[in-house]
C-alpha cells in the first residue's frame, strides 16, 4: 500500500483518497501512479549475543532432566522461566527454569496458583544452598514467608 493512499468514507461509502494528488482515486489509478512510495519495513530486533548465550546455557535447580516435561513427563517443548518479566534474565542465570511441554506451559501461564506453587518450589530449592537475603537480592521479593528453618 502506498504511503499516500488512504481509505475514507463519505455517507457510509468507502473510497480511496490520494494525499499526494489531493483527490479521490481508484485502486487501478493508484497502482499506475509514478509518485508511489511504500512504507519502509523495519528489521526485527535481534537478540544481543549476551542474551543468546544466556538462553543457550539455561539449567534448572529443580531437575537435571531438561528433555522431558517437569509436570507430565512427556517430551518438552519449552524452557519456562518461573519468574517472568523483569526477572526473566535473573531466572535464567540462577536456574529458575523448568522444562515443559506446550500443553502444560499454557496451563501454567493461565493459572496464577500454579505459577505461585512453582515460584515457592524454586524459592525453597534455592534457599537450601543460599540465604533468603540472596534470593531477595535476585528476585526483589519473598514469594513465601512460611519457609523459616
Amino acid at each position: 500500500m502506498c504511503i499516500y493512499q488512504r481509505v475514507r468514507t463519505k455517507n457510509y461509502i468507502k473510497y480511496v483518497y490520494c494525499l499526494k494528488r489531493k483527490k479521490e482515486v481508484t485502486y487501478k489509478t493508484c497502482s499506475n501512479c509514478k509518485s508511489k512510495e511504500y512504507k519502509k519495513v523495519k528489521e526485527i530486533k535481534k537478540k544481543s549475543s549476551k542474551l543468546a548465550k544466556l538462553e543457550r546455557n539455561r539449567f534448572s535447580i529443580l531437575t537435571n532432566d531438561l528433555k522431558h516435561c517437569y509436570i507430565c513427563h512427556s517430551k518438552k517443548d519449552d524452557l519456562h522461566e518461573v519468574f517472568p518479566g523483569s526477572n526473566r534474565q535473573a531466572s535464567i542465570k540462577n536456574g529458575f527454569v523448568i522444562p515443559i511441554c506446550r500443553k502444560c506451559h499454557i496451563e501454567i501461564t493461565n493459572n496464577e496458583e500454579a505459577q505461585k506453587r512453582l515460584q515457592i518450589m524454586m524459592q525453597e530449592q534455592y534457599e537450601l544452598e543460599h540465604s533468603r537475603e540472596d534470593f531477595v537480592k535476585i528476585i526483589g521479593k519473598v514469594v513465601c514467608k512460611i519457609l523459616d528453618d
